[in-house]
């Protein structure tokens, strides 16, 4: 039992948004928050200041527009979402909507339209599907699992001559940097 076993989600998630904890606090309310059955990723940030940081934050913040369910999201949002990543003409407002839409849908098939995007997706939403792909990852391993799983991601800035964050082993001037 630890002293937030008994609080709200929302009080979990404030204080979590709150920082400064220490590593065992940290740990205490991520196991809170997995007995409450919240699942996801959470980012930590090493320079708030940076784009990749302020990026993260928007992107994290972005969650309050959207659905509290998104397991009741209907089939015809879902393919509204899909679509709308792949169209040139989409504002930047729909691509995001959609990428929160689609990284809380834990399916295979939505996992690689995300990867599909990731591949050449618009320069002001390269860390956002970065996230999106972690996010809808964690909901996927979770079905998968049948249990909350909570993972930590972390921001941080990606020079121009490291690996690419993607996978893909290229550096990254030549992979997403470019």
């Amino acid at each position: 039992m630890t002293k937030f076993n008994n609080l709200s989600e929302e009080e979990l998630i404030e204080i979590l948004n709150k920082g400064n904890l220490t590593e065992e606090e940290f740990g205490e309310l991520l196991e809170a928050m997995k007995a409450k059955g919240l699942k996801g990723t959470i980012m930590a940030v090493d320079n708030p200041d940076s784009e990749e940081a302020i990026a993260a934050k928007e992107y994290i913040d972005y969650h309050k527009k959207s659905p509290k369910t998104y397991p009741e999201i209907s089939e015809k949002e879902i393919e509204w979402a899909k679509a709308i990543l792949f169209d040139k003409k989409a504002s930047l407002e729909d691509k995001k909507k959609a990428l929160i839409i689609l990284a809380h849908i834990g399916k295979p098939d939505i996992f690689r339209v995300l990867e599909k995007y990731e591949k050449n997706p618009d320069q002001e939403l390269k860390i956002w599907i970065n996230m999106a792909i972690q996010e809808c990852q964690s909901f996927l391993e979770s079905d998968i699992a049948g249990k909350p799983i909570m993972k930590i991601g972390r921001v941080t800035k990606v020079g121009r001559n490291d690996p690419c964050p993607c996978g893909s082993r290229e550096k990254y001037k030549r992979c997403h940097g470019a």
